[in-house]
């Protein structure tokens, strides 16, 4: 297929693209030397003169002038550098779509789409980047007449043409001309060269119901339930990328934070905004997040993982629901007196403050209504308390004293200085400098209120919740950490959180009723995307998306819902499979051709599993095979049992870790009725075959799961 006014195109734009990269190259190799030579210069130019206050102001006004101009300098080269960035990813690939717009007045215009925008030598926009509003057309509406709003206005506008384009650097592979948002043939080729183990940017693929939440920036709030390979966690990832677009004015990668799934996620996703030329957020899991807020140490994420896959206790139910946030909130009053509160703060084994003081101090600050103003209430009068304290034995002549038969070199490590002047006003001046030292891990101990017992607040408030005491653990489980933060938050001192713009859930559905609260109470103004699938909800701490929908209502916050329900990652096959294992009803439509059929394969023993093993990885066919265990035992046993077939072809992880993931050839290990047969096991064969791209080999012992039957 050949079309000579397309590959012209693409030739002028590749060759402006290489001379814009030669010139923005020899910028910045100019820019470095001349700015080597200008800062030389600079030293030069001005002279440090600071005789007298005139003097001194013309030397800050010269430094501060030749500041700006360095300034300017590296604002420009940064500039240059990110350009060079882009022009050089845009070689790869120039553009991949293009749009013929009539603006209503018979001129009709062809704007070609990329991943980033491009403009030639001489200012003339040649790509157009995929988040500007011109491009809404090409992903969002069909042939004829539409629109697309510019800030706050609307432009009428008829489609004429939508073309879509494979494009390896300045050779045009194919071409497709489509009637509707995304022609299926650029997209399935793209999926089957999907094989990189890590998650690629989709901007050439983004989907119809893909965009329309990738651009929504009227919702406040916006919950996705996408179904296995819908690609909810590449849209999340692509609206971030569209985000720090549409308000880089606004927003910095520092206004927004990613909680994924488990560590492996991180490092899974962690290439795709890199290649928008967006630097990566904060991407933290719920765990390493509440570590990083709370002073005591919490379980391991393999710990954490084993106790998901185990049956929930009756603490840990009492801990995950809305009940006991609820009256959490509302125990304001049944705070205001607990014995034993308090504890000392002691210096060298003996208390400096005592818990008599501390309970008198308390007694004597006035009730509020709420608890957490009388605790600071009382933090401000302790803390005065013990400046004043320090004031008073800096006066002191015992002090003094011991100030004055400091070494010289005990002056220097503590001063920086040699005390020269002995008068009452100097003396003073390092005594206080002196015990502020002595004494800082107190003042820290003030400040971090370790005078207070805050797990006492907890036991309080669940024992008389469930009028049985709190159960005593040596290290905090997620669940416990979680209502220790929230009680901190509510009633001792307001955790400092960054003030983020946006947070992104990935895998909401394993979140818990507290975990949701507690982000919602430390980031109020923060705008959230929550994606997961309730089909996926595999783990003991699961929250129906209709909890979720209670819990922004009960906070008056407005929620938008999306669903996402073509499958793109799996083939025919496997997503007709894992169709049948739905446990909230939801119409899941196949996108890719059936491929391969699934394999069953029945393996009575160890020897017969690694006979079947071994004879895959001999398949030329199979370039990384991926053995799924349904826990994280069996993951372990079988890399013990398969130790000397372990090499780059093969990898065994448990389902807890594969979640979120895709992998080209899935091996589920014994699907068997002893295996998987619980509800609970429908949702985790169905979350475990959704991983599979292409082929998926299921093995199984005397018989297969009924679920599968």
């Amino acid at each position: 297929m050949v079309n000579h006014k397309e590959e012209t195109y693409l030739q002028q734009v590749y060759e402006e693209m290489l001379a814009k990269e030669v010139e923005l190259a020899d910028y910045l190799d100019q820019s470095k030397q001349s700015g080597l030579s200008a800062l030389q210069e600079m030293q030069k130019d001005v002279r440090l003169n600071f005789d007298n206050i005139s003097d001194n102001l013309d030397t800050f006004a010269q430094l501060e002038m030749k500041n700006r101009e360095i300034d300017q300098m590296n604002i420009k080269m940064q500039t240059a550098e990110q350009e060079l960035s882009q022009v050089r990813r845009s070689l790869e690939s120039p553009y991949f779509g293009k749009v013929a717009v009539d603006f209503l007045d018979d001129d009709e215009e062809d704007f070609y789409i990329g991943v980033n925008g491009f403009r030639n030598l001489t200012g003339d926009t040649r790509v157009y980047d995929w988040r500007s509003p011109i491009a809404e057309l090409f992903y969002n509406n069909e042939l004829g007449r539409s629109s697309y709003q510019v800030d706050t206005r609307q432009i009428e506008v008829d489609i004429r043409t939508r073309r879509q384009f494979i494009i390896e650097r300045d050779h045009l592979i194919k071409y497709f001309d489509t009637s509707v948002a995304i022609q299926d043939d650029v997209l399935l080729e793209a999926l089957e060269n999907d094989t990189s183990g890590f998650m690629k940017d989709i901007t050439a693929t983004i989907q119809k119901e893909q965009n329309k939440i990738i651009r929504d920036t009227a919702s406040r709030h916006i919950l996705v339930n996408g179904i296995a390979g819908s690609g909810k966690t590449s849209t999340i990832m692509q609206r971030i990328a569209y985000l720090l677009y549409s308000m880089r004015q606004k927003i910095t990668s520092d206004d927004i934070l990613i909680l994924s799934p488990n560590t492996q996620f991180i490092d899974y996703i962690g290439n795709v905004l890199p290649a928008l030329g967006e630097r990566n957020p904060w991407n933290l899991t719920m765990r390493a997040f509440v570590e990083e807020y709370g002073d005591w140490p919490v379980e391991t994420e393999a710990d954490y993982f084993q106790r998901l896959n185990e049956a929930e206790s009756d603490y840990m139910h009492v801990l995950r629901s809305a009940e006991f946030i609820a009256y959490i909130k509302k125990s304001d009053a049944l705070l205001q007196d607990i014995p034993d509160l308090f504890q000392s703060i002691d210096y060298k084994g003996k208390p400096l403050i005592s818990v008599e003081f501390l309970e008198q101090l308390y007694q004597a600050t006035p009730n509020h209504p709420k608890m957490i103003d009388k605790i600071q209430a009382m933090k401000k009068q302790l803390i005065s308390y013990w400046e004043q304290r320090i004031i008073r034995q800096a006066r002191s002549s015992k002090i003094h004293d011991q100030l004055l038969g400091l070494s010289e070199d005990m002056q220097m490590r503590y001063f920086g200085e040699l005390i020269s002047d002995e008068s009452a006003e100097s003396l003073f001046y390092y005594s206080k400098k002196l015990l502020k030292k002595k004494y800082h891990r107190i003042t820290r101990a003030l400040a971090e209120n370790q005078w207070l017992k805050t797990e006492k607040l907890f036991e309080k408030i669940y024992q008389t919740f469930t009028d049985q005491p709190l159960p005593k653990t040596t290290q905090a489980t997620l669940d416990e950490a979680v209502i220790r933060l929230l009680i901190q938050h509510l009633f001792v001192e307001a955790i400092e959180v960054p003030q983020l713009r946006f947070i992104l859930i990935d895998e909401v559905q394993d979140y818990t009723y507290a975990q949701l609260s507690l982000l919602l109470a430390l980031f109020p103004r923060a705008q959230f995307t929550m994606v997961g699938d309730e089909n996926q909800a595999i783990f003991n701490s699961q929250i129906p998306f209709a909890d979720i929908q209670q819990l922004f209502d009960k906070n008056q916050l407005p929620l938008t819902r999306y669903d996402l329900l073509n499958s793109y990652r799996s083939s025919g096959a496997i997503t007709k499979l894992f169709r049948q294992l739905v446990t909230v009803p939801m119409e899941i439509v196949p996108i890719r051709s059936d491929g391969a059929p699934v394999v069953y394969q029945k393996t009575q023993n160890e020897e017969d599993f690694r006979r079947f093993v071994e004879g895959l990885l001999t398949d030329e066919k199979i370039h990384q095979l991926t053995i799924l265990t349904k826990t994280e035992a069996q993951a372990v046993d079988l890399r013990t049992a398969l130790e000397d077939l372990l090499t780059e072809k093969i990898q065994i992880l448990s389902l807890s870790l594969s979640k979120g993931l895709e992998f080209d050839q899935v091996l589920l290990y014994d699907v068997s009725p002893e295996n998987y047969h619980s509800d609970q096991d429908q949702k985790r064969l169905y979350t475990a075959i959704s991983r599979g791209m292409q082929e998926l080999f299921i093995t199984y012992k005397e018989e297969l799961s009924p679920l599968l039957d």
